[in-house]
């Protein structure tokens, strides 16, 4: 997403809040600029970017962002947990909102963040209230979209899933400092 008007860039990863952050700055799905640099560093268009304006984006912890894409894509929500974890999904919708690290779009070809700000989902609220007042925007309430209905991720997991997870998204354990 792209805010001309307050002069900043969104890195939307996927299962983060990402559509109640963009609709915070007023777009709508039908907006070309909603749709600007959603894969970050991945864009080919993100190098041609204004360089004056602020970039941001949301990391979740990956235990949790797992079980909400599993539970929310079609392709995986029917499985277990350890069927998708063997055999994620590769390409296409359900890869950006499920299997693709997070680092993959917040860190360029040499490991350098491309991010000025990185919100947690865990502290969003008072993150985003941070993220306007720097803006220079009004501090408005995030809404609830694309909620999922589950139980805590913690009670999904055995040893052997926990592992397989943490072997998967290692780097961005590393990177994001996430523990179990």
């Amino acid at each position: 997403m792209i805010s001309h008007a307050d002069r900043c860039i969104f890195l939307h990863q996927r299962k983060c809040a990402g559509t109640a952050i963009k609709e915070a700055f007023g777009l709508r799905t039908e907006d070309a600029d909603w749709h600007a640099y959603n894969d970050g560093a991945l864009d080919p268009a993100f190098a041609d970017r204004p360089r004056d304006y602020l970039v941001f984006s949301i990391v979740r912890n990956p235990w949790d962002r797992f079980v909400s894409g599993w539970k929310y894509c079609k392709s995986t929500r029917n499985r277990s947990l350890r069927q998708v974890l063997l055999d994620p999904p590769r390409e296409g919708h359900d890869y950006r909102h499920l299997t693709r690290p997070q680092h993959e779009i917040l860190f360029d070809a040499d490991g350098r963040p491309v991010y000025d700000v990185l919100l947690r989902y865990e502290s969003l609220r008072e993150d985003f209230d941070r993220l306007c007042e720097r803006l220079g925007r009004p501090v408005r309430p995030l809404g609830e979209r694309n909620r999922g209905t589950h139980a805590p991720y913690r009670e999904y997991f055995d040893d052997e899933t926990r592992m397989l997870l943490a072997q998967r998204y290692a780097r961005d354990i590393e990177l994001f400092g996430y523990r179990w």
